[in-house]
């Protein structure tokens, strides 16, 4: 509203402009002097006046550019109407328009821009060019220009009402026309009504103390301008001073009134402005609103945007608590407003989301002629809201954790002695509460040789003045049982350094003492068991460090303890010198890998001296706070070695035993076998000799010994295999040809068998032609099976005698032979105890039960099975098995 007014003041200064520089152009005085002819505005004035307007409208348009083109005009007609009055000059100008008309006035200089109007120029030239600057204190300075202006034009008025009429020369100075006095005060109110002024003079207005000022000052702002005008008026009349003098006086009679006046005006104003800038600051900073009675906002402050997020355009006109959804923090409800004074804790929300706990305090205002405000003074307390409900939970999770970890908080006045306990912390500690008030009845309730240790840590502590002290002791209950406490006590001393205060905390560690016992009996117990058992037993860590050292393992490795806890492990057993090529101990060691139940790992140990032995190792591993802890037992292997070497010895000798024993029993088959060739040889020989004696030819003496050479060597073969399958030797493992090894051994057991009508057939697989074995003791394992089926045959009746053998693939790497027999089978009760030494199947002198014994050991030398099973169609079936000639190869 203000604004608009403001324009259509300046429109009215420019159309009483226009109106006056038309009364020059179209020759009517009247028109030129709004009446007052004998006072025309010159038409350079009225130029500057229209000049000032359009300035004045273009600065309310924004348009600074067209406005300081326009107020240029105003500026230098004052500047040259100044300079030609106080210098003297005259640069011929005033007459440059209407200089017929302008002569017809007796004026001094017509047409010349007076003081009065080229004050008016500048002091509202400056408030239309400050209307770019947009801070509080330009404003008021524009109004205070503009009032300037506005004492001015009421001046001239004046001085035009009472001067005398006619043409005199002794017009003063300050005088001006009623167009230039109109378009003065037309354009002083404009500027005061766009910058809403006079806001000073309100705050002044609200200082009882400056009230009785204004009343004086406001009447002197607009009287004492007149003042020189009208003693310049009584002076140029009465003529006793010359015009220049006069004027000059009169000029500085207004400069000393109007300079007064503006002097005290900006001071005043500038003091109250920057209080008030200062004041307006600070209150903006805080977090403030004010609103009106209904709730609505009417200033939202920079502390209120940054605190909750709406800006004060956002914010104006809106409900304060429905804008941030207030509440108690007890309650989901909208808040309503609150009565004078009153102070209130709330939840609100921001725009973001986030809930901030605020206290607020509200102030109503009132003033005369205002609608009453009510001011909300908000303070962000979220840390504080925060701290509490830390503490609060904080307090419950020590509650909380006492109660689990059945603590016991409780404070000492040593002055009184008085003990008070935290609520059940008595209970906790299995003490009756109420029985322990003071140090005279705790003295009393624990163990005497404990009163003295806890007195000597006080005591310690005080001569340290050290700020807490640490106990153990025992309490004694009434029934006689003891309960172990240990604990803390922070130490309060005054400022002599006595000790005035104690709080503490204690925890029940009875179980714990108990289960400490414990351990300590078992590791006393684990301590002579390592010291007792008779394998060297050490552990290692997953570094390989030695960390325990048994008396036995001192005895096996020849080391003292001490002389090898903290070394690494390879000093007792040698490490291999290539990194790839670890022992399965060193692999052990460095993966983990639980051994299976009963597996042992094969190691060579190193002795002080050097010396090598081989060793058995059984290993565990256990995890320790993460760490990986290995126990070795550790045996000796040395006598066993050399006991199982003598074994073989023994073995090899009683094997070569069954094979003479065998033979023992072959020795008449083979005799009778063996007299076929040599009676063969012999008759041979005799023929031959009869035809040599009759003169026969040649050629039929010669096949009748080549015929008795092939008997001669059938002989030889057969005493070869006998000597060969009887012959002692080491055992010689290597790829073996399987089907000619069975065959020789099978023809080596069917001498002499021919009566009995015993048929032997073969099924040998000829994917498989070779197994890697000793060939020897594999006929060996050959001959003693189908000796026991030829020797169950030939007491069998009938003439379905059969015997097969045949070999397959068992596994990957196994082969398995079979030899099956048409017999009865084995009885029952011996299959279980068939391959043990001594047993025998055979009638009582029948054989001596080393045979199956002798034949399953070899067997099991190579890495094979033997067993024995009776066949579902009659007979019995031996199986066993061999590695393929893949294994030897590998």
């Amino acid at each position: 509203m203000n604004r608009r007014v403001a324009v259509a003041l300046a429109a009215f200064g420019l159309a009483c402009s226009v109106a006056a520089f038309l009364g020059w152009l179209l020759g009517l005085p009247a028109l030129r002097g709004f009446g007052f002819s004998q006072y025309p505005i010159w038409p350079w004035t009225t130029l500057g006046y229209i000049g000032l307007s359009l300035g004045f409208l273009a600065s309310f348009a924004g348009r600074r550019q067209l406005a300081i083109a326009a107020l240029a005009v105003p500026f230098a007609i004052a500047a040259v109407s100044l300079f030609e009055r106080w210098s003297g000059t005259d640069l011929d100008l005033d007459t440059l328009l209407f200089p017929s008309e302008l002569t017809s006035y007796a004026f001094p200089t017509p047409g010349r821009t007076g003081v009065n109007p080229a004050a008016a120029f500048l002091v509202l030239g400056l408030a239309a060019l400050s209307q770019s600057m947009h801070d509080l204190l330009a404003k008021e300075m524009r109004s205070l220009a503009a009032t300037v202006a506005l004492g001015l034009a009421g001046a001239a008025v004046i001085v035009i009402l009472f001067s005398r009429p006619g043409n005199d020369p002794a017009v003063p100075l300050l005088t001006t026309s009623i167009p230039g006095a109109l378009i003065s005060i037309s354009l002083a109110l404009s500027a005061i009504a766009w910058n809403s002024g006079f806001s000073w003079m309100r705050e002044l207005l609200r200082d009882p103390g400056n009230r009785r000022v204004l009343r004086i000052l406001i009447p002197a702002a607009l009287i004492l301008p007149v003042l020189p005008a009208l003693l310049e008026l009584v002076l140029a009349r009465r003529l006793l001073f010359s015009a220049v003098p006069v004027q000059l006086l009169t000029v500085l009679g207004n400069v000393l009134v109007v300079g007064t006046i503006a002097y005290w005006a900006v001071s005043r104003v500038a003091r109250e402005q920057s209080a008030q800038i200062e004041l307006s600051e600070a209150i903006d900073v805080t977090t403030m609103a004010l609103t009106a009675p209904d709730g609505r906002i009417v200033h939202w402050s920079d502390g209120a945007a940054k605190l909750f997020g709406w800006s004060a355009a956002e914010a104006r006109g809106q409900n304060k608590y429905a804008l941030l959804r207030s509440r108690c923090e007890s309650a989901e409800t909208i808040l309503p407003r609150r009565p004078q004074g009153e102070t209130q804790e709330m939840i609100e929300t921001a725009r973001d989301g986030r809930e901030i706990a605020i206290l607020e305090r509200i102030h109503r205002v009132e003033i005369a002629g205002r609608d009453p405000v009510i001011i909300h003074k908000m303070t962000d307390v979220s840390d504080r809201a925060r701290a509490v409900t830390a503490l609060r939970e904080s307090q419950e999770r020590f509650a909380i954790a006492t109660a689990t970890h059945e603590v016991g908080v409780f404070e000492w006045d040593v002055a009184s002695g008085r003990i008070e306990w935290a609520p059940g912390a008595e209970e906790r500690l299995g003490l009756i509460p109420g029985t322990i008030t003071d140090f005279d009845s705790w003295r009393g309730q624990i163990q005497p040789e404990d009163v003295d240790s806890v007195i000597d840590a006080i005591e310690q502590a005080v001569a340290d003045r050290a700020p807490r002290f640490s106990f153990r002791y025992h309490f004694i209950e009434p029934n006689g049982s003891v309960r172990a406490v240990e604990g803390s006590s922070r130490a309060i001393y005054d400022n002599e350094g006595n000790l005035i205060r104690a709080v503490g905390a204690m925890l029940d560690i009875t179980e714990r003492e108990e289960r400490e016992a414990a351990l300590r009996r078992r590791e006393a117990q684990l301590r002579s068991i390592i010291e007792t058992v008779p394998e060297a037993m050490l552990a290692v860590d997953e570094e390989g460090t030695i960390r325990v050292f048994s008396a036995a393992a001192e005895a096996l490795w020849d080391y003292r303890a001490h002389e090898v806890l903290g070394h690494h492990v390879s000093m007792l057993t040698p490490y291999p010198a290539d990194e790839d090529a670890e022992t399965r101990l060193s692999s052990f060691l460095k993966t983990g890998q639980p051994l299976e139940r009963g597996e042992s790992i094969a190691a060579t140990g190193l002795t002080r001296a050097g010396a090598r032995f081989p060793m058995e190792v059984r290993a565990g591993v256990a995890q320790v706070d993460g760490h990986l802890l290995f126990t070795l037992f550790a045996r000796d292997l040395t006598e066993q070695f050399e006991a199982e070497e003598r074994l073989s010895e023994l073995n090899a000798e009683i094997a070569h035993v069954g094979r003479q024993s065998a033979m023992s029993e072959l020795a008449a088959d083979m005799a009778h076998e063996l007299n076929q060739p040599l009676a063969a040889t012999s008759n041979f020989l005799a023929a031959a000799r009869m035809l040599l004696d009759k003169g026969e030819d040649f050629e039929r003496v010669a096949e009748m010994l080549r015929m008795a050479n092939e008997q001669t060597l059938r002989a030889g073969e057969i005493i070869r295999r006998l000597r060969s399958f009887t012959m002692r030797g080491d055992v010689d493992m290597r790829v073996t040809p399987l089907g000619p090894t069975i065959r020789d051994a099978a023809d080596l057991v069917l001498i002499g068998t021919s009566q009995f009508n015993i048929r032997l057939t073969y099924d040998l697989d000829p994917e498989i032609p070779c197994v890697f074995a000793d060939r020897v003791q594999v006929q060996q394992v050959v001959v003693n099976l189908l000796r026991n089926s030829i020797d169950v045959l030939r007491q069998q009746g009938g003439d379905d005698r059969r015997i097969t053998v045949s070999s397959c693939k068992s596994s990957d790497d196994m082969v398995a032979i079979e030899i099956a027999d048409s017999g009865p089978g084995i009885p029952e009760p011996m299959l279980d105890q068939l391959f043990s030494r001594f047993t025998t199947t055979k009638s009582q002198g029948g054989g001596m039960g080393i045979g199956l014994s002798i034949s399953k050991r070899i067997i099991d030398a190579h890495g094979g099975t033997l067993s024995a099973e009776n066949r579902p169609e009659g007979g019995a079936v031996f199986r066993f098995t061999l590695p393929t000639s893949e294994q030897g190869g590998e």
